[in-house]
């Protein structure tokens, strides 16, 4: 998205789309027994805001997105150390089904949740046999110009043992064509063993993340299609009654969909806390300041809640 707005513009958009939707009263309204706003500074040196009610809907609130995406990644990539340093491998795949540029996004969401029930099934026991850990798997729908495409990442955990990978990546690919349709081949590859945050380009397409940021956080993505950012990004822009519609079908059909799902024994095996659970416990010497509830409205009114951040965490 050229000159990507900051996220508070995006989720004044949704607040306008969606007024009667949690989503309109996140991050502005107070939480429950909260009798005011505390602006803090976070390890990393930003400032942010507590005691305002968060919604936690990932697919329709556009700062809860990046927020649970990046929380995600870090629980992610916090596993994925864990297992390289073991001296164990992880594949990244990508798995797509046909779809046309007329189909409605459950039609091309149920397509590919089916395909993926049949292949999952056995696919991975097949190939990788006993050295097949978990796998997490994430769900990402763009809009281009075939239509909606839905997709899956997933990031598979492997055991040391096998000598090479790449015909393991063949056969995983070719066992999704045998399900999907013999045009529609996953794009399987081995993540880079040189460090969890330094893969290839093709992985993390900013090169800048690790394979755990590309299966998790939106933040660091460049989809092939608009994503749901820049579908309201273009109706702010454009005020098209087209976008406006794409939104809604969007926030419609994924409402209450998992984001992000990993298997069980992936879970025994690893620890997929967030390293950044612990910051929401703040310190005395992390408050900047207390705003009352008038207050708050006063600069959410002035439209100055994002600019009042940058000056705080300017302060040192």
């Amino acid at each position: 998205m050229p000159d990507a707005p900051c996220v508070s513009y995006l989720h004044r958009l949704a607040r306008t789309l969606m007024p009667r939707e949690r989503l309109a009263l996140c991050g502005v309204a107070l939480r429950y027994g909260a009798s005011g706003v505390v602006i803090r500074r976070l390890p990393d040196g930003r400032a942010c805001y507590s005691g305002l009610y968060r919604c936690g809907d990932f697919w329709r609130c556009p700062s809860c997105r990046v927020t649970l995406g990046i929380r995600r990644a870090r629980q992610i990539e916090s596993a994925l150390r864990q297992h390289v340093d073991g001296g164990s491998s992880a594949l990244l795949a990508t798995y797509t089904v046909p779809h046309a540029r007329d189909e409605a996004l459950p039609v091309v969401l149920d397509r590919l949740a089916d395909t993926w029930r049949r292949y999952a099934r056995n696919a991975w026991h097949d190939v990788l046999g006993e050295h097949y850990v978990g796998a997490v798997r994430a769900l990402e729908v763009v809009h281009g110009v075939s239509g909606w495409h839905p997709h899956y990442h997933a990031l598979l955990f492997v055991r040391p043992g096998l000598p090479y990978l790449t015909p393991v990546c063949v056969a995983l690919s070719e066992r999704w064509s045998e399900v999907a349709g013999a045009e529609w081949r996953a794009d399987v590859r081995q993540v880079a063993r040189d460090g969890v945050a330094a893969v290839a380009r093709y992985l993390t397409m900013d090169c800048l993340a690790g394979a755990s940021y590309e299966v998790a956080s939106p933040a660091a993505k460049v989809p092939a299609g608009r994503s749901y950012p820049e579908l309201l990004y273009d109706y702010g822009r454009f005020r098209s009654s087209a976008d406006a519609a794409l939104v809604y079908e969007y926030a419609a059909v994924l409402y209450g969909a998992h984001h992000l799902t990993v298997s069980p024994r992936l879970r025994r095996t690893y620890d997929f806390t967030d390293p950044a659970l612990n910051w929401s416990e703040i310190a005395d010497e992390d408050v900047l300041a207390l705003l009352n509830s008038d207050e708050w409205l006063s600069i959410l009114n002035a439209g100055e809640d994002r600019n009042l951040l940058d000056d705080f965490a300017r302060l040192r």
